[in-house]
């Protein structure tokens, strides 16, 4: 994932202006893209979250591997329930003398509390990194789902590529590049992954792509940032590397930016629905966005906005988002909750909440929850019980160390 960022002045006057599009092809998205259409009313920021008191002993994952200030942990995955959760994580260090960079996938399942490899990955000579990693399941099998950044180099051009491993055997491997016809995903952000229906010889999985795509064809061509949305079949009941064990059925363009200089970060989505950060360069603005795929074109709407940085109080300044995690609403009038973390230069969890039903909006709120204060960079966890559940995330303190907290709950509620 990047880590640039932009110092910005506040502004008076603040649009949003975005193109959806379907399949590679442009088109006006609908409706409330502006953030003039983000009503707040139901925030209530000054508030405080109401689940701080939570006074249980602190479980802590470690890597005792990690070394402090050459490591960097780029995904983190979540399989189980809550009393036997499985977390799976990668992380990527420079090696001396060489190119490429070399990533460790790592796995532990409770009542475990060490880190342990289950695969290596030696770049070499290749300079294309990993960026982000997420983790999907089915009948207890876990895949790891890796996104790996394509290149611009000339003469050496190539697409963001995703691998896909099982986790009970990380030997095999398939790969799908990202490329929907003139247009392909050159630079990864962050990914989201899930399973969605199917049997166990034709599982349904659905990848959010966040990043940076370049179009092939015409003069001159452009790159642009892009949500994309990846759907294969898989068959559970095969090697991944077996002919047709993972199938592209379909990769489309959701929204792209109107504007080269304009960003897309974290992304975290389930089914049709999915949340993504983007940054204005010309408005200077730090937009949470929701997005419908499942309509053409895509229904956009703007959750909230703000030119300063949510993680840093009173910084006019691009946000950074490193991984982003949303709780569906366990009913349908309730709020969608969405939860972000930076780096660990600004450490804690930003949440906001987004009822689809009724266009409402949660503003974008540091939580100040303290067991959350040190998390950064990863965060995962149980989605389908509503908020107060467990989350995960590497601890900002103690490189290395995965925490586990309890999913705040929104000021506004």
């Amino acid at each position: 994932m990047t880590t640039s960022l932009f110092s910005r002045a506040s502004l008076l006057a603040i649009t949003v202006s975005l193109m959806a599009c379907g399949g590679g092809s442009g088109g006006s998205s609908n409706n409330d893209q502006s953030p003039d259409s983000a009503d707040n009313s139901t925030d209530n920021p000054s508030g405080g979250d109401q689940n701080t008191d939570n006074t249980d002993t602190q479980i802590v994952l470690s890597d005792t591997t990690w070394s402090a200030g050459n490591d960097r942990i780029l995904g983190m995955g979540f399989n189980g329930d809550s009393e036997s959760p499985e977390l799976t994580i990668m992380k990527g260090a420079p090696v001396s003398g060489q190119d490429g960079d070399i990533f460790s996938i790592r796995s532990v399942t409770y009542p475990s509390t060490e880190l342990s490899e289950i695969k290596s990955i030696d770049n070499q000579a290749d300079r294309r990194d990993f960026q982000d990693m997420d983790i999907v399941s089915y009948n207890d099998e876990s895949y790891v789902v890796a996104c790996q950044d394509g290149s611009d180099t000339p003469g050496y051009t190539s697409a963001v590529s995703l691998h896909i491993y099982k986790t009970s055997d990380t030997s095999k491997v398939a790969e799908i590049d990202l490329v929907d016809g003139s247009v392909e995903a050159r630079e990864c952000s962050g990914i989201a992954a899930e399973f969605t229906q199917g049997t166990s010889d034709d599982m349904g999985a659905v990848v959010y792509y966040a990043g940076n795509a370049m179009t092939t064809s015409g003069s001159p061509q452009y790159s642009y940032s892009r949500i994309m949305k990846v759907e294969l079949t898989i068959d559970t009941t095969a090697n991944v590397d077996a002919t047709d064990a993972v199938v592209l059925d379909d990769i489309s363009t959701v929204v792209r930016a109107s504007q080269t200089e304009d960003f897309m970060s974290g992304v975290t989505g389930f089914g049709d629905h999915v949340y993504y950060t983007y940054y204005d360069d010309s408005e200077e603005t730090n937009n949470l966005m929701y997005a419908n795929s499942g309509s053409s074109p895509a229904t956009i709407r703007n959750v909230d906005w703000s030119a300063n940085d949510p993680f840093v109080t009173g910084v006019a300044q691009q946000m950074l988002v490193k991984d982003m995690f949303v709780i569906p609403g366990q009913q349908a009038t309730d709020f969608d909750s969405i939860y972000m973390v930076s780096d660990s230069a600004a450490s804690g969890i930003v949440v906001a909440g987004y009822r689809r039903d009724m266009n409402l909006k949660q503003a974008m709120t540091l939580s100040s929850d303290t067991s959350v204060q040190n998390c950064s960079d990863v965060i995962t966890g149980i989605s389908d019980q509503g908020v107060g559940q467990k989350l995960w995330c590497h601890d900002a303190t103690d490189s290395g160390n995965i925490i586990e907290v309890y999913s705040p709950v929104h000021p506004g509620n």
